[in-house]
């Protein structure tokens, strides 16, 4: 029992532009994409040791040895924001720092741990290898500093939940 569909194209805008002469080469569009982000690089660079030092004054705030889950959920949250530059801007180490931050606290909040200690050991950690605050970390101290991070997550029974089967990635902290 097929149908017979008939598709009408509907103008619009978008489509419209899409179609128009002009505009610039998909590798010019590209290029110029790059220059735009490495023009905000040096400002959004120094937001990363602020975005920290937010974390660990939202840490230090508790004034407790604990934390809630609305605490660690709002941690979460600008971690995103320290996740998103670092990736942006190429910081691999820092990114896999805070990506293991994020995996500690989300399985914090499911397994309903209220410890500090191992956030404070994770932001440690992402100060440590903060670009322009941080101190330069070789490869190997690199790889150990993320199997100690592994560590505090087996001990504390968190698995890692963006699983990547590939070694650290390139140290950079300038």
């Amino acid at each position: 029992m097929g149908s017979k569909v008939k598709i009408i194209p509907v103008k619009n805008r978008l489509g419209m532009m899409l179609h128009a002469r002009g505009g610039m080469a998909r590798d010019d569009a590209v290029s110029a994409a790059g220059q735009n982000v490495e023009s905000l690089r040096s400002v959004f660079v120094k937001a990363i040791p602020r975005e920290i030092a937010a974390l660990e004054t939202m840490l230090n705030a508790t004034g407790r040895s604990t934390i809630t889950k609305d605490e660690l959920e709002a941690m979460l949250c600008r971690a995103g924001q320290i996740l998103t530059l670092s990736g942006t801007f190429g910081f691999g180490l820092l990114d896999d720092v805070v990506k293991r931050f994020c995996d500690l606290a989300m399985g914090m909040i499911d397994k309903n741990i209220e410890q500090t200690a191992p956030v404070a050991v994770h932001l440690r950690a992402m100060r440590l290898v903060c670009p322009g605050g941080g101190m330069g970390v070789s490869s190997q101290d690199a790889e150990n500093m993320l199997k100690s991070l592994e560590r505090v997550h087996a001990h504390l029974g968190i698995s890692r939940i963006s699983q990547d089967d590939k070694p650290p990635a390139a140290v950079q902290a300038s």
